[in-house]
């Protein structure tokens, strides 16, 4: 059995069309999806390939149709989408490494000070700006006759922003609707069975059970294929059984008060 890393939180937007929502047929749907999984998965069914992401969520937002707008709030096991779908007509976001836009979005952090051992070895020649040489080697010998170095420490002082600090920034903030009724409900998933969960299937237009026989069987998890030899609604049960169980045992990390 593969070792899964630890569930981190996903914050996704969801627009879809033609989508069946209850008695609410063919509409237009907009909303954000929030969901504990740890990582984004690859499932493979026949010619059929999506993305999916396994672990407890909730879905808020809004389904209109014909002028008619409806409000949802749906607890989700999973979301199944095409990732193929997502932004195509928007450029895709780029990361800058070289210079991170936002370190502290809070304002305030903790200051460490870390002090550094800095030695600088100097050569008589090489790719090393030197000073003095670092050893003298004779024709009648190859061990070094004298060396040098300088030792320095330098201070400095790093700002430190917590995992859970900015969790609390960005769910806390203009995302907190969908993370209060989230953590509301976490308590009851301990006690609720698998089977009687919800998934958000994005490609088949509809919130579905999780035993729905026709969309959720014979689905392999491909980085799962050869480590684990369950499929289907069994292997994404058993992965969403077992983040459940890594969230409720390290709770106070993934479930707080804002």
């Amino acid at each position: 059995m593969m070792n899964a890393p630890s569930p981190l939180y996903w914050l996704i937007e969801i627009e879809t069309y033609d989508f069946a929502a209850g008695a609410f047929k063919g509409a237009d749907l907009t909303g954000k999806v929030l969901i504990l999984s740890s990582q984004l998965w690859s499932i493979i069914r026949g010619t059929q390939v999506y993305s999916i992401l396994i672990g407890p969520g909730i879905f808020k937002g809004v389904a209109r149709k014909s002028g008619i707008h409806v409000d949802l709030l749906e607890y989700i096991s999973c979301l199944i989408f095409d990732p193929t779908r997502l932004r195509f007509d928007e450029p895709l976001p780029q990361v800058d490494i070289v210079s991170p836009e936002v370190i502290d979005p809070i304002g305030t952090s903790r200051i460490e000070e870390i002090v550094t051992s800095i030695r600088n070895l100097v050569m008589e020649r090489g790719n090393v700006l030197i000073s003095d040489p670092l050893a003298t080697i004779t024709a009648k010998t190859n061990i070094p006759q004298t060396a040098h170095y300088e030792e320095m420490f330098k201070r400095i002082n790093v700002s430190h922003v917590s995992g859970a600090q900015r969790a609390k920034f960005i769910l806390g903030g203009a995302n907190g609707p969908i993370y209060r009724p989230f953590a509301e409900n976490f308590p009851k998933l301990i006690r609720q069975q698998t089977e009687r969960t919800r998934v958000l299937a994005a490609p088949f237009s509809k919130f579905t059970g999780f035993s729905d026989i026709e969309i959720m069987t014979d689905w392999m998890i491909v980085e799962k294929a050869g480590q684990d030899s369950k499929t289907g609604m069994e292997a994404i049960g058993a992965e969403y059984e077992r983040t459940l169980g890594v969230i409720d045992k390290d709770k106070d990390n993934y479930i707080f008060e804002l």
